[in-house]
């Protein structure tokens, strides 16, 4: 049976206070004072479900292990029928005979592939995001965050193995949101006491048997949270002493859907020992219980922790104009066309969306893009490139420049040239600038992003930006 070979994470950088939330609506709904406790992660207006998940598994195609296929589980795709998986195996430069399957339409979609993925002989790459959207003032818009999640699953040196499962399914749903509206949220007590203990607590103490344990056993928890103190009820009434990871992920970052149990394991596997065991469960018409075996540590470049406890303070009114809730008036500069050329997206996708530059020669000159006839004049048809790969490469600040004239939802509109350690030099966004900027010379990475969005059809173009080395990152485990 496959393991856990590698994990990753990522969180956007901004964290937005759950009290500036609960202030904000204080004059219509004060009962969100009540769960103004802590921060939730707040994406940018170009990331999504999609972005944030490519970042978290960066880091993990650094183990050598030859990737059959590629899983994106999410309840926010961004598309009805263009395949996140398919955009993030491009992003992430996988061959284009990688299998690419997208899971959706439950928080068990992540937990449901991963049994899936253990059982099978493939090596898979299961990746989750979420960037949901919820009605200002709702339970869901605080309680809610964004996050990418994922792991490599293989039978090539596991970090942990999968000692017992169960999965049960239930059309009993705590909150749904059906197509074109906002989330709907049953009754709290109900969901405690009906769902949860009817549902998950026998699901997850079956897992637990099956692994040939007790429920004292379990070293580490990620439990499934959907109403307040559901995760310390449910270890209760599971009889479990271990380290409960859910509400320090929630305080910190907040709900985060799918991706949760898959965070929530990348966490304890930073975390534990050799020897500990790790439970998950997911919950959402159904659920879903793994437990894990520690086999091996993780390595010193973890980082799910770091990001855990960083960002930076967000503002609340950007936040929910970059979701689309709150529509400005951003001037003439905004008016502008940005319909897709399917035949010129189909031209150029996989070098734009994987960043692949190019060279003539071994010891050539790199360009970006390949032009039809190259920079030293060596070539003529891009076909004589070798290609080159910016994506993973680090470079550093040529020029910088903030510009708030140009439009852009979250002003100011940062570019520059930037410098590639292997020579190649390429006009670029920038993203997540401090407040204080940038100087020529500062070190970057490459973040893969949305470039623009069509607000007429809904297109959207991914691309790479350019970040300063030192904010939040999703490393590998």
């Amino acid at each position: 049976m496959n393991g856990i070979t590698v994990a990753g994470t990522y969180l956007p950088q901004a964290r937005i206070a759950r009290s500036e939330i609960a202030k904000a609506h204080a004059w219509a709904i004060s009962a969100l004072k009540g769960k103004s406790k802590g921060q939730r992660s707040a994406a940018a207006w170009d990331e999504d479900a999609i972005t944030m998940a490519v970042e978290s598994s960066r880091g993990l195609l650094n183990s050598g292990v030859q990737i059959d296929q590629c899983v994106f589980a999410s309840t926010s795709h961004p598309f009805v029928d263009r395949s996140s998986a398919t955009i993030a195996a491009a992003a992430l430069g996988l061959p284009n005979d990688v299998i690419t399957t997208d899971a959706a339409t439950s928080r068990r979609a992540a937990t449901s592939a991963l049994i899936q993925a253990l059982r099978s002989n493939a090596n898979t790459l299961l990746l989750s995001g979420e960037k949901r959207i919820a009605k200002p003032g709702s339970w869901a818009e605080i309680v809610w965050g964004d996050a990418g999640a994922a792991v490599l699953v293989s039978d090539a040196a596991p970090q942990a193995t999968c000692i017992g499962w169960q999965s049960r399914n239930e059309d009993s749903p705590d909150f749904y949101t059906a197509t074109g509206f906002h989330p709907y949220q049953g009754e709290e007590r109900w969901i405690k006491e009906q769902l949860v203990s009817g549902i998950a607590a026998p699901t997850i103490r079956a897992a637990i048997d099956k692994a040939g344990l007790k429920a004292a056993d379990i070293t580490w928890a990620v439990l499934p949270d959907p109403s307040p103190a559901c995760e310390k009820t449910l270890a209760k009434e599971l009889g479990l002493s271990a380290t409960l990871l859910t509400q320090e992920i929630v305080a910190n970052a907040g709900d985060l859907g799918s991706a949760h149990p898959i965070f929530g394991l990348a966490l304890a596997l930073e975390r534990a020992k050799v020897g500990d065991t790790i439970l998950i469960a997911s919950f959402g018409n159904g659920c879903d219980a793994l437990v894990f075996k520690v086999e091996s540590l993780a390595t010193k470049s973890s980082s799910t922790d770091a990001q855990l406890q960083g960002g930076s303070a967000g503002s609340y009114m950007p936040f929910i104009n970059s979701r689309g809730l709150f529509d400005i008036d951003c001037g003439p500069r905004a008016e502008r066309i940005d319909k897709t050329s399917f035949s010129v997206h189909a031209r150029y996708q996989r070098d734009i969306t994987s960043f692949t530059g190019g060279k003539i020669t071994d010891d050539g000159a790199v360009q970006f893009p390949k032009s039809p006839v190259a920079l030293n004049q060596a070539a003529t048809t891009p076909a004589q490139y070798i290609d080159v790969c910016l994506a993973g490469e680090r470079a550093s600040v040529v020029s910088y420049t903030a510009d708030y004239l140009t439009y852009t939802p979250q002003p100011p509109f940062c570019f520059g040239l930037v410098q590639f350690g292997n020579g190649a030099r390429v006009a670029m966004e920038y993203v997540d600038v401090p407040s204080e900027g940038l100087d020529v010379g500062d070190e970057l990475e490459m973040r893969f992003r949305i470039k623009h969005i069509d607000r007429e059809r809904g297109y959207r173009h991914y691309f790479w930006k350019a970040a300063p080395i030192n904010t939040t990152t999703g490393e590998q485990n």
